[in-house]
């Protein structure tokens, strides 16, 4: 039966074929105590074991075993010329014995975690103490450090194909925890985390040691950005929620591997692999057989699916009930069983073949056992069963019965997705790891092991992805699944912290192996300036672990560069990525797995609103002169609201809500695209949502203040920071002031600030209405001379003027509120020399407002909407505006004595 399940990729990544890894010695000891005390202590505990039942035995063998090893030790240590057997004395003493422990470790044992342990805050305490004595300077510390992390950059092992294939790249694992606090929550940052983390700018990025950050609320400001600024110049580090782990393991833990905590020297784990529960799925949909060779892998599943007419034709849709019965009732316990007795196995076995004596001689004689397990496929899985439960999927099968294929009922339906923050589909994610768990918890373990979980799949996800069938969630047969936790590749179409909060509600006490979440963040995403956005990056950390998130890799990369690195990995040989829970040189991946990456969900700051465009976008408003619009009041004018606004919601019409946006306004911040424009501009990049619509007789745009206030207060940890909350843009929001006071007033309540995007329609009344609970205004002037500014917005001189006018009421009235000008750069049009010093001189008069231009360089983002919406595009001809010349008219403005800003590459 295992070796049914092995076959089937059902069962996969099984440490039979190398040293099972994941243990972390405590290095520690041997500085501290030396080892003649060490191997003191071993000999009493060997003597205090007595009587012959089997456990007794075993327990004096492997304290032999171990004694042996700390004898092996010394003698490797005295071949070098170092005397391990007294405590280490001084800082480099102490980081030698340290170095020499891990490397018996690494002559011993090919595991394929061979993790260092954390070793920042004991090192500390040497080397202040050699400062203090004049023993050594801070530059020869530093130097020591930086040759440790050396040591661990040359660790290879010789590698099978098979092993090469699930965990690509070559990585050793040499995992180092960083930072974290005590029991009593003070921050156990020191000097030397930070030399460790500085070894990044010494020696440049690289995989190993697999620098782990134990984020913590304890930890300064200035180190979280220290630590952000280093993730996003060199994708190296990723980081853990400390105070997840710190409340079940206490303040003396590591990790292992990428996301397993355990006590150092007094947890031991049986490393596990994973099983493909999308597989497993698959099992449930074909009646217990295999999807691609059709073997019987359940028989247990094959009579409980004849039994309920699971593999039904394809005349009818899949029953979610039944299939949900089958999955969890039937599938999982039985896969739980034959998983843990295959474990049993194989650790059974490898204590017998291949102990791992000097790691397990630094450990307490009487260790706690756990047994780690794992998931892959879950947002598949997820997916899949939302798919089942809310439309129609209809199996298409093979000659053989076998499913081929999923077609849907009702294809225009959006679907639930993992990764959106919808609990129709988080729901069930968090489901299968409790019931998964929960089975596995049943089981008798060896060692009396306690179970554990996680949801890691390392590089093998396109293993695995290769090896299963498609799947009733859209994925086809042989395409890789989501690494780990992630949603899979851009199904998180809600923006990065709507990514995050699905991740962040997997339940820890049920995954206590570890939950991986890699994620990558465009540069641009985390701000226009590269001085904001490390304050960002804090910001999202922050809010992920506030939520509940266990585990994040960060990757900041700009997806061309990344592209170019696949076609030419030559050009970038110290190229380092995080894939999943560990780092790599890109050009180590194999090309499918570099594919893969590519294919990866890449957040962005949204620019522009990546809704798709719906079919009442098709409207004829857009081609028709908006001059009408332009000269009306505004749209929402009342009629449709009670006499009780406090208790009555204001109703918006409202295109789309992205959750993540750091360049439309400070901070992180949820940007509201609203419905309806009283312009046309050439560079429009949301035509689709220049239709007024009205809500009340469109109730898909319909949008109340009151929902609006529910994402925010959902979001308040990520938002709150650095002057982040809201930005409402479109559209133009001034056409909606009764909805856009609402909104604002709710984010007030939740202690956000706002900010309006517009290009200043409306009047006294409007502003009036606004402006008293607006704190950032970004005012988008279309030109400063009137026929060109007439032009570009496609609306008269007067709507111009009035948008000038706007500026100079906020001027006049609104002393409190932060303006900025947003100006598009257009090719020998707007940038010309005339333009910028009519924009300079009229920016001068807007003091103590006024605070920056903003430059931005036309794009043509928005261009295939103009395509889906059988639009002409109005400047089909004109090329996007080249970032050399943008900055040459920052240059230009600043030089006239105005602050000008331009996203930075």
């Amino acid at each position: 039966k295992m070796k049914m399940a092995r076959h089937a990729h059902l069962l996969t990544g099984l440490p039979d074929g190398y040293g099972r890894g994941r243990i972390i010695a405590d290095y520690r000891r041997i500085a501290l105590y030396g080892v003649d005390e060490l191997l003191r202590r071993k000999e009493e505990d060997f003597n205090a074991v007595t009587g012959s039942s089997l456990e007794r035995m075993r327990l004096r063998s492997e304290i032999s075993k171990q004694i042996n090893a700390l004898k092996q030790l010394l003698l490797m240590a005295d071949s070098y010329g170092i005397d391990l057997r007294k405590p280490a004395t001084t800082f480099q003493e102490a980081a030698q014995a340290l170095w020499l422990g891990h490397t018996a470790a690494l002559k011993e044992q090919d595991g394929a975690a061979m993790s260092a342990g954390r070793w920042d805050a004991f090192l500390d305490i040497y080397s202040e103490r050699d400062l203090a004595n004049g023993v050594a300077t801070e530059e020869e510390i530093q130097e020591v450090v930086d040759d440790l992390v050396l040591k661990m950059r040359m660790v290879r092992h010789v590698r099978t194909p098979e092993y090469n294939e699930l965990f690509s790249g070559d990585p050793a694992w040499i995992t180092l925890a960083l930072g974290g606090a005590t029991e009593d929550s003070k921050s156990m940052v020191t000097k030397t985390t930070f030399r460790f983390l500085h070894s990044l700018r010494n020696l440049g990025p690289a995989p190993e040691p697999n620098l782990t950050v134990l984020w913590s609320k304890a930890h300064s400001t200035n180190f979280k950005e220290y630590c952000s600024k280093l993730s996003i110049d060199t994708s190296s580090i990723q980081y853990e929620n400390d105070e997840l782990m710190r409340e079940v393991f206490g303040n003396d833990y590591a990790i292992a591997c990428c996301v397993s905590a355990m006590r150092v020297g007094t947890d031991m784990q049986f490393f596990g692999a994973r099983t493909n529960l999308a597989k497993l799925l698959l099992l449930v949909l074909n009646g217990g057989r295999d999807e691609i060779e059709g073997n019987v892998i359940s028989k247990p599943l094959a009579e409980a699916c004849k039994g309920v007419d699971i593999c039904a034709d394809e005349g009818k849709p899949l029953d979610y009930e039944k299939v949900e019965k089958l999955f969890f009732d039937v599938a999982m316990p039985w896969m739980a069983k034959l998983y843990a007795d295959t474990m049993n196995v194989i650790h059974y076995s490898h204590d017998t073949a291949s102990y791992e004596n000097i790691q397990m001689a630094l450990h307490q004689s009487n260790v706690s056992h756990l047994m780690a397990f794992g998931i892959a496929g879950l947002s598949v899985v997820a997916d899949s069963l939302a798919a089942i439960k809310y439309d129609e999927i209809y199996p298409i099968r093979d000659e053989r019965g076998l499913t081929v294929g999923f077609k849907r009922r009702h294809p225009e339906k959006l679907l639930p997705r993992f990764g959106n923050d919808n609990a129709m589909a988080d729901d069930i994610a968090v489901k299968v790891c409790d019931a998964l768990y929960n089975e596995l918890d049943k089981q008798k373990l060896y060692k009396d092991a306690k179970a554990t979980l996680s949801v890691l799949t390392i590089t093998s996800n396109v293993v695995y992805g290769k090896s299963t069938g498609a799947t009733p969630d859209g994925r086809l047969q042989g395409e890789p699944f989501a690494p780990g936790a992630n949603p899979m590749h851009n199904r998180d179409r809600n923006g990065a912290i709507a990514s995050l909060s699905s991740v962040a509600k997997l339940p820890y006490s049920s995954c206590m192996d570890g939950i991986s979440n890699t994620f990558q963040l465009t540069p641009t995403a985390l701000g226009s300036l590269t001085t904001d956005r490390a304050k960002n990056l804090v910001s999202l950390l922050d809010g992920y672990f506030d939520k509940g998130g266990h585990h994040i890799n960060i990757n900041v990369l700009s997806r061309e560069l990344l592209e170019d690195a696949h076609i030419h990995p030559e050009k970038y040989p110290d190229l380092t990525i995080r894939v999943s829970g560990y780092a790599v040189r890109f050009n180590q991946l194999t090309p499918e797995q570099r594919e893969e990456v590519l294919k990866r969900t890449m957040h962005g700051s949204a620019i522009s609103s990546n809704s798709k465009v719906s079919s009442y976008h098709h409207c004829e408003c857009s081609t028709v002169d908006p001059t009408p619009i332009d000269l009306a009041v505004s749209f929402d004018d009342g009629e449709h609201y009670t006499d009780d606004p406090e208790n009555t919601p204001v109703i918006g019409s409202v295109h789309s809500l992205e959750t993540f946006t750091s360049n439309d306004g400070p901070g992180v911040r949820v940007l509201l695209f609203v419905q309806g424009c009283s312009k046309r501009c050439k560079y429009c990049s949301n035509p689709e949502t220049q239709c007024v619509v009205d809500p009340f007789h469109c109730p898909e745009v319909a949008v109340s203040d009151q929902q609006v206030g529910n994402v925010l207060k959902r979001y308040k940890s990520f938002l709150q920071p650095n002057n982040g909350g809201i930005t409402i843009s479109g559209g133009e929001p001034l056409l909606q002031p009764a909805f856009i006071k609402a909104v604002f007033k709710r984010a007030k309540e939740a202690g956000l600030t706002t900010a309006v995007d517009t290009s200043g329609h409306g009047n006294k009344e409007i502003w009036d209405t606004c402006l008293p609970v607006t704190d950032y205004v970004m005012l988008c002037l279309k030109g400063m001379d009137l026929d060109l500014a007439s032009y570009i917005s496609g609306v008269p001189k007067a709507a111009n003027i009035r948008a000038r006018e706007f500026a100079q009421y906020i001027r006049d009235n609104y002393k409190e509120i932060r303006l900025s000008l947003r100006w598009v750069l257009l090719k020998d049009s707007t940038d010309t020399d005339e333009e910028l010093q009519a924009l300079a001189a009229f920016a001068k008069e807007l003091s103590p407002v006024f605070t920056h231009v903003e430059l931005l360089p036309y794009h043509t983002l928005g261009k295939e909407k103009y395509e889906l919406t059988a639009r002409d595009y109005p400047l089909e001809e004109m090329q996007p505006y080249e970032y050399d010349d943008a900055v040459k008219a920052q240059e230009k403005l600043i030089s006239m004595g105005i602050p000008a800003i331009l996203a930075e590459h």
